[in-house]
């Protein structure tokens, strides 16, 4: 048997490892464009810029291990049962358990990771992009502006100019635009002098020779109002996105961190939902043993359809994932609705899972 298992590891492992690479690359490179985009337009280092790139790493491995590791073994084992390997192994007297106590061991060293990714890195990696953001604004806010380009970074603002010097930016066009994104106001000037206020978490604009025109609600052209007109206008620009409280974010706190909250709601009641925190726990440790369900149900449906085709083991890895995944949102998506029990629906998709695996793995014991 050691033989046997030393191939069967070899085998998915080093599959594993390819098609979680290839994932990882496929749905990083979205935010490669991204990073594209800022060293182009922006006055940000490229180092920043491939930082912000990196961070979005360690979320990304918790989608793409369990993931690679299905679509291994579906394309591994269902090889080994078209070329009737497995067969050839049952008849010599070795039954299915020991064959797949390999991979089952590895699926549960891949749950530990996800679990250490989901419980402290990931939520340390997006607390440290957010203290990025806050730190670029702070030092340099004209960082994430660009000459003859729409600057879209500042949640209800659009805005252009032609040229900047400094804190001067020149030919200046601001669009403020209401909480569904439609135009309100507009504002045009000669130049405009950029000030940061820290105490506030704004931008105060200073427009030189500028004029403003107000938009109604209903988008009628005909309708524009002309507002202000003076050597002179003041504006300022909110900039409290990018100052968000990491540590008040669920997303951002590791899962001793959410822990101790829910026992200081529990021992000191404060009026504060439960439920949200109850239901981030849950998932992580529910989706953090993701790659131990897939295998589950993966492996008795690769033994019994016995197809040999890698293009069918993605497809098919990719179905599972994609439902295991959409039944997860549905428990996420009540975690503000307490009555509902979010924190046992998160639940699910690895209960029903498990049930279909193991009732396939028994009929495929037995024949």
């Amino acid at each position: 048997m050691t033989l046997i298992h030393n191939y069967i590891y070899r085998e998915i492992i080093l599959l594993t490892g390819a098609i979680i690479g290839v994932l990882t690359f496929l749905l990083v490179a979205v935010n490669l464009f991204r990073v594209i985009q800022l060293i182009m337009y922006t006055d940000l280092p490229i180092w920043v810029t491939v930082k912000f790139v990196s961070l979005a790493i360690p979320l990304t491995l918790t989608l793409t291990i369990p993931a690679g590791l299905l679509a291994a073994v579906l394309i591994v084992f269902g090889r080994m049962s078209s070329d009737r390997e497995l067969l050839a192994l049952k008849a010599s007297g070795v039954g299915l358990a020991p064959i797949v106590a390999p991979v089952i061991l590895l699926a549960m060293g891949l749950s530990l990771i996800d679990y250490w990714l989901v419980a402290y890195v990931v939520p340390e990696s997006q607390k440290e992009y957010v203290n990025m953001k806050h730190e670029i604004v702070t030092n340099n806010p004209l960082a994430l502006f660009s000459s003859e380009v729409v600057v879209d970074k500042i949640p209800g603002w659009r805005i252009y100019f032609s040229k900047k010097e400094g804190a001067t930016l020149y030919d200046v066009i601001l669009w403020r635009l209401d909480d569904s994104n439609r135009l309100t106001t507009s504002l045009r000037a000669r130049e405009a002098r950029i000030d940061l206020d820290l105490e506030h978490q704004q931008l105060v604009m200073t427009l030189l020779d500028g004029r403003q025109e107000q938009y109604p609600s209903d988008g009628d052209a005909m309708k524009v109002h002309p507002g202000g007109h003076g050597e002179q206008l003041v504006e300022t620009v909110s900039l409290n996105s990018f100052y968000d409280k990491a540590q008040r974010h669920i997303a951002f706190m590791t899962l001793p961190e959410i822990e101790t909250i829910i026992f200081a709601m529990q021992s000191a009641p404060t009026g504060e939902l439960a439920s949200p925190y109850l239901t981030e726990l849950q998932a992580r440790i529910s989706f953090s043993i993701a790659a131990f369900t897939f295998i589950v149900v993966g492996l008795p449906l690769a033994i019994q359809t016995q197809r040999r085709e890698t293009s069918w083991g993605v497809v098919l890895a990719l179905v599972i994932v994609g439902l295991y995944y959409f039944l997860g949102a549905i428990g996420r998506g009540l975690k503000d609705f307490a009555g509902f029990y979010p924190e046992l629906i998160i639940w699910t998709p690895n209960i029903l899972f498990q049930i279909v695996g193991f009732w396939l793995f028994y009929r495929a014991n037995r024949r």
